[in-house]
C-alpha cells in the first residue's frame, strides 16, 4: 500500500464525511477516474485524505452546477482554486428549504434514504400512483415536481405541467428513458428540466439547486401547443406475454442484498424494467404510416419477448435464494 495512503477510511466513512452517496463515489470512481482508492487484503475500497478533500470539492463544485466530467480530472491544487473562486459561478441566492414532491416507482424510495443528505432539499411528498399523488400536491406548499417516467411523451408532459399549475410549483423535472427529441425539446422549451435515466440523487440534487438558484420556472402553454392525447391512436400489438413482477416488486428486488455475494438481482430486476419501458415507449409511439406502426408493433412484441425470457431467469434467481417479494 502506497505510505500516502496508510491513513485510510472506508466508503460508508467517506460517503458521511462528504456528504455524497456510496453509489456516486463508485461511478464518480469507475466512469471519471476522480479517484483512484486502494484495496485491502479483502478488497475492500480504502480511501486517504486528499481523496476524501477532493471528493469533498468535487461535490461543491457540482452543487453549482458544474458537470462532473469537466472537472474530474483536475488536481487536488487545481480544484482547491476552483473552488476558492466560487463566486464567480454565475449562481443566485439559494433558499434555507426547496421543498420537492416525487412521483415514480424507484425515485421516492432513493430520495427518502438519502433525505438527510440533500439539504437544502426537502422531499415533502412522495407516491407511485398518479392519481394520489395528483391530490396531494394540489394541497402542498411545493417548489419542485419530479416525476419518474418510463417514457417522455405528450401525455406526459401535459401531467406534469398539470401537476405544477395545480400546487403552484415553480417547475417540473421529468427522468425518463425514452423519448423522442422532439418531445425531449418542447419539453425543454416549455421550462421543464428533463434528465435521461439513469442518474443519481447527487446530480438530480445539484440540477434543482441550479434552477432555484436562478429561480427557473415552467413557461405557461398556449392552447395551441396543448396536444390532445386521447386523440392519439397507437398500433394494435401481437400477441404480448404478461408481465410477472410489478414496479414495486422490481424497486425492492433493486435493493436486495444478494445471499449469494452477487447482484443478479438487482441487474435482472434492471434489465426487466429498462425492458418494460421500451416495451410500453413502442406500443405508444406515434406513427405517421402503415410501414411505422407495422416496425413499432415489431418492436413491441419483439421487447415483450426479451422482457419475459429476463423474467424467467429473473424467477429463478429469485426462488434459488428464496427472496420474498
Amino acid at each position: 500500500m502506497k505510505a500516502e495512503k496508510i491513513q485510510s477510511y472506508g466508503i460508508g466513512a467517506v460517503a458521511k464525511m462528504t456528504g455524497l452517496t456510496d453509489h456516486t463515489i463508485r461511478v464518480w470512481e469507475r466512469r471519471y477516474s476522480a479517484i483512484v482508492a486502494d484495496r485491502s487484503d479483502t478488497g475492500r475500497r480504502l480511501y486517504s485524505k486528499d481523496d476524501v478533500e477532493k471528493l469533498t470539492l468535487l461535490k461543491r463544485l457540482t452543487d453549482q452546477g458544474i458537470g462532473i466530467s469537466q472537472i474530474a480530472g483536475n488536481t487536488l491544487s487545481e480544484l482547491r482554486d476552483r473552488a476558492r473562486n466560487m463566486g464567480e459561478i454565475g449562481t443566485g441566492t439559494l433558499p434555507d428549504e426547496i421543498r420537492v414532491a416525487v412521483l415514480g416507482d424507484f425515485l421516492p424510495v432513493q430520495f427518502l434514504e438519502h433525505n438527510r443528505q440533500i439539504a437544502p432539499l426537502n422531499v415533502v411528498a412522495t407516491d407511485n400512483d398518479a392519481t394520489r399523488f395528483g391530490v396531494d400536491t394540489a394541497h402542498q406548499t411545493l417548489d419542485f415536481i419530479i416525476v419518474e417516467c418510463p417514457v417522455l411523451d405528450e401525455a406526459t408532459i401535459t401531467t406534469i405541467e398539470g401537476y405544477v399549475r395545480a400546487s403552484g410549483a415553480r417547475a417540473g423535472m421529468a427522468l425518463y428513458k425514452f423519448g423522442t427529441s422532439q418531445d425531449v425539446d418542447r419539453a425543454k422549451d416549455l421550462g421543464l428540466i428533463v434528465v435521461r435515466a439513469p442518474a443519481d440523487i447527487d446530480q438530480l440534487r445539484s440540477l434543482l439547486l441550479r434552477a432555484a438558484s436562478e429561480n427557473v420556472t415552467s413557461a405557461p402553454r398556449t392552447e395551441e401547443t396543448v396536444a390532445d392525447a386521447s386523440a392519439r391512436k397507437w398500433p394494435e400489438a401481437g400477441e404480448i406475454p404478461p408481465r410477472h413482477y410489478t414496479q414495486q416488486q422490481l424497486a425492492r428486488l433493486s435493493k436486495i442484498t444478494s445471499a449469494i455475494d452477487c447482484e443478479c438481482p438487482h441487474h435482472l430486476a434492471s434489465l426487466v424494467t429498462d425492458l418494460t419501458a421500451f416495451e410500453i415507449y413502442s406500443a405508444q409511439c406515434a406513427n405517421r404510416n402503415d410501414e411505422d406502426a407495422a416496425l413499432h408493433r415489431y418492436l413491441h412484441y419483439t421487447t415483450a419477448q426479451a422482457r419475459a425470457s429476463i423474467e424467467v431467469a429473473l424467477k429463478k434467481v429469485v426462488e434459488f435464494e428464496n427472496i420474498d417479494i
